[in-house]
């Protein structure tokens, strides 16, 4: 559970209690659809090949496009297009930051939480990369 507070509980996302709907919204939004990949990509490695070292090569690589499809939404969010996206639209108007500090600490938050699963999906398909590399040379 350590793990999923350090993902969740980004440093330039402390903004406090009355933030809490919003960087909750982004952790399980991000969570849900890294799920979903994963659920993809297992039904990818089980369909499409019967060898443990190309399914584990087709796993890195679905990771690695997950990871850079992440990384090029962070960079694409701004603090106007904030309130597009599904963490904004799922608040209460009540709950959202007021202003333009707040959609600046909205966009820097959900940046940054973006960036850290980025982060550990890089680091599965390393991880993913190299059991393939080390089952092939078996």
């Amino acid at each position: 559970m350590g793990f999923l507070k350090e993902i969740a509980g980004a440093s330039r996302c402390a903004g406090g209690d009355g933030m809490r709907p919003f960087r909750e919204n982004a952790f399980y939004l991000l969570a849900w659809r890294a799920f979903l990949v994963a659920l993809i990509t297992l039904v990818l490695m089980i369909t499409r090949s019967f060898e443990l070292a190309a399914a584990f090569l087709i796993g890195a690589n679905v990771a690695l496009l997950f990871s850079l499809s992440l990384m090029v939404w962070s960079e694409w969010l701004s603090e106007e297009r904030i309130v597009w996206t599904e963490a904004w639209r799922m608040l209460k108007p009540s709950q959202q930051p007021a202003g333009r500090a707040g959609r600046r600490w909205a966009h820097s938050c959900l940046s940054d939480v973006a960036l850290r699963f980025a982060q550990v999906a890089s680091v599965l398909a390393i991880t993913l990369s190299a059991s393939a590399l080390m089952i092939a040379n078996a």
